[in-house]
């Protein structure tokens, strides 16, 4: 015989509607702040590099993913805090309670909310992400061949590539060959040289995925900075290689596009080595450890909700940022100690998710009992440090 509960499937509908509808709005948003901070790179591809605002649709694209997994588990926190600090404020926390509703079962449908988030961030952890960077480093490659010549301007100082200054004369319109070449190459700071050619060409490196300017009929300046020395090279050909992520201003992290199967097998061979890729072995852990947190931030989201805040909305996403960026402090320092070998990787990047265990269990289980002071939030210590000095100032 099934058991039926009255009010069961209204109360869970009502409390995850309650949390999703700030979580979505969220989710937004921060995305949005996150990809404005790439955005003066992005325009710089379209105005340095000649690719289109499409392609650059298509590289976001790829970069969303990365994205979206440090949203989730900030938007998740933000909408718990938000739902639950707008059922508080307007007596319905306390009205459910005192109907005999507990913070327990209160919690329930956050927590289903919560764990489909989690499924969500692991998926993209494990599969979408590294697919992503995989086809965004294919991507780059292919703008890199047919785009970085047309990024060169003739007659002025391009420098599209870090480290590089490329100066070109003349630019052929239907092929990449160029003369009149003068390149000065500062990616060393040990070994500075000036490169001037008659002619060049851009070619193409499919197997390092690289592009190689190719100059002929030229002389290399260099200086010695140990003795202040110079010296002079002539040459008939000479190839000076650039990656496509140089070109565009991204960095080579291979574990992140490794597939799960094929990181655990790198991993795996180069402890069979006796050389342990820690790079490998973080982004492995990682895998595990950073989706979890959606979980605690909504748990620690449900107590913290039911506090009260002076400074309404713009309190509570402040309280949740401050308690994201103390999570991504914790977990920047353990993914360093991970990747110098000074702690193992799986102790190193769980710090943070201990850490905020620890606190949301705590908070949870006495608001739960009632024992927390449900007249005072988090943010009350700096409305606190305000009304002090405020006090100190007008006492002056």
């Amino acid at each position: 015989m099934r058991l039926a509960i009255p009010g069961f499937a209204i109360i869970d509908r009502y409390v995850a509607r309650e949390v999703l509808a700030p979580f979505a709005v969220d989710v937004g948003l921060l995305t949005f702040a996150l990809v404005t901070g790439k955005l003066l790179k992005l325009m710089d591809m379209v105005v340095n590099h000649g690719v289109s605002l499409g392609e650059v649709c298509g590289i976001i694209g790829y970069i969303m993913p990365a994205f979206l997994e440090l949203t989730f588990p900030m938007a998740v926190l933000l909408g718990v805090l938000m739902g639950f600090g707008r059922m508080s404020s307007d007596q319905e926390m306390i009205a459910a309670r005192a109907c005999g509703v507990s913070l327990y079962r209160l919690a329930v449908p956050v927590m289903i909310v919560a764990l489909g988030v989690y499924a969500i961030s692991s998926y993209f952890a494990f599969s979408l992400r590294p697919w992503a960077n995989s086809n965004l480093r294919n991507k780059l490659y292919e703008l890199s061949q047919t785009r970085t010549s047309a990024g060169l301007k003739e007659k002025i100082f391009n420098s599209n590539f870090p480290g590089l200054v490329v100066y070109v004369d003349e630019m052929s319109d239907t092929d990449s060959s160029m003369k009149g070449v003068m390149i000065s190459d500062a990616r060393d700071p040990h070994n500075q040289n000036t490169i001037i050619a008659k002619r060049g060409a851009m070619v193409p490196d499919t197997k390092n995925k690289s592009i190689t300017l190719r100059l002929y009929d030229g002389s290399i300046f260099g200086v010695e900075p140990q003795d202040n020395a110079t010296h002079v090279t002539s040459f008939k050909t000479y190839d000076l290689s650039v990656s496509p992520e140089e070109s565009l201003g991204v960095t080579d992290v291979e574990p992140d596009e490794m597939k799960y199967s094929v990181l655990r097998a790198t991993i795996k061979a180069a402890r069979a080595k006796g050389k342990p890729d820690y790079d490998a072995e973080t982004e492995m852990a990682s895998k595990f450890t950073v989706p979890f947190a959606t979980m605690l931030f909504a748990l620690l989201g449900i107590s913290l909700g039911l506090k009260p805040a002076r400074g309404g909305h713009s309190e509570r996403f402040g309280v949740s940022v401050a308690l994201f960026f103390l999570y991504y402090s914790l977990m920047r320092v353990g993914e360093t100690l991970a990747q110098r070998g000074k702690l193992d990787s799986w102790i190193a990047m769980s710090i943070p998710d201990l850490v905020f265990m620890a606190l949301a269990f705590w908070f949870f289980y006495r608001a739960a009992s009632d024992k927390a002071d449900q007249g005072r939030g988090p943010g009350d210590v700096i409305w606190d440090l305000v009304e002090r000095y405020e006090r100190s100032r007008q006492a002056a």
